[in-house]
């Protein structure tokens, strides 16, 4: 049997034109894909790093707000009762780290003055609550501590 009818029965191959053989990709193309991939990915990483200390900074005011309010709540509910009691005298009260139920990571500062001038000359408080608190930055660390005030006047009704 000769070779050409032994090829008679099998189809022929194509051959592609000269010039524009596809022989897939080189290495350097795959090295450059490689490096564009893992530089996009770094980039996304650290951006969710950025992402998540934001967003722990922001329950960390929130929650820090939250607590001062709180406390201006509680004052104000007893200036409605006794605005002359002992929980309403003109002193500077602190919480420290630990003693805020519910939160722990929290320490707060309130500070009650009485007529203190201004537009209130008269039956007032001035109440200024800060509440302290150090976040955790986004690698796990502990940063500077922070601050929220709030002040509000207390007037007496008659």
């Amino acid at each position: 049997m000769s070779a050409e009818s032994r090829q008679q029965g099998r189809p022929r191959r194509a051959r592609p034109p000269q010039g524009t053989a596809s022989r897939g990709f080189t290495l350097a193309e795959v090295l450059v894909a490689t490096l564009v991939l893992s530089i996009g990915l770094m980039a996304v990483a650290t951006g969710f790093q950025y992402a998540t200390s934001g967003v722990e900074t922001g329950r960390g005011e929130t929650t820090a707000t939250f607590l001062a309010e709180q406390k201006i709540e509680q004052l104000r509910a007893l200036a409605v009762t006794d605005f002359t009691g002992t929980a309403l005298a003109a002193t500077a009260t602190t919480e420290a780290y630990g003693a805020i139920p519910n939160g722990n990571a929290y320490r707060r500062v309130t500070t009650i003055s009485d007529n203190p001038g201004g537009v209130c000359t008269a039956n007032c408080k001035r109440v200024q609550v800060s509440v302290f608190y150090t976040p955790v930055t986004g690698r796990g660390q502990l940063d500077q501590e922070r601050r929220v005030d709030l002040v509000t006047l207390f007037v007496k009704r008659d």
